[in-house]
C-alpha cells in the first residue's frame, strides 16, 4: 500500500492533542464554616491540600441523615473557640485575589498576623 501526498501532509500537521497542566488543580467543591455566628464558604482544595486535618475530615462518611458537614449552610463545619475575624484573615492568605497580587494592596495589621498564624499552626498548615 502506497501513502498519498495528501496523507502525509495531513499526518505531518496533525495536532498532537491537548496539553495537559502538570498538577492540575482539583477545586473539590465549597465547603461552608460557621465561626461565631457568621457562615463563611470558600472552595475546600487548599484545605484539603495544604492541611492534613481538613483532608482527613472531608473523607470522613456524612451523617446518618446524609448531610455532609460543610456541605451547605444549613450544615456548615462549626469552628469554636476561634474569632470570625481571625478566620477572615486566614481565607484573605489562603485565597488571594487577583487584584491583591498585581496591585500589591494585599495587607493585614499584627493581630490579623497573629490570628493566621494561630489558626495554620493548630491545622498544620505549613505554607502560611
Amino acid at each position: 500500500m502506497s501513502t498519498t501526498l495528501n496523507e502525509s501532509a495531513s499526518d505531518a500537521t496533525a495536532s498532537p492533542g491537548p496539553i495537559l497542566r502538570p498538577k492540575p488543580t482539583r477545586w473539590g467543591g465549597i465547603i461552608f464554616f460557621k465561626v461565631e455566628e457568621i457562615v463563611f464558604e470558600a472552595p475546600r482544595y487548599r484545605f484539603a491540600e495544604h492541611s492534613e486535618v481538613f483532608e482527613t475530615m472531608f473523607q470522613l462518611p456524612a451523617g446518618g441523615d446524609g448531610n455532609a458537614e460543610g456541605g451547605d449552610k444549613e450544615h456548615p463545619i462549626v469552628l469554636e473557640r476561634y474569632k470570625a475575624a481571625h478566620f477572615d484573615a486566614f481565607l484573605k492568605v489562603i485565597y488571594p485575589t487577583a487584584d491583591n497580587v498585581i496591585q500589591g494592596s494585599f495587607k493585614l495589621d499584627k493581630e490579623e498576623w497573629i490570628g493566621v498564624l494561630n489558626l495554620s499552626t493548630k491545622w498544620s498548615i505549613k505554607k502560611v
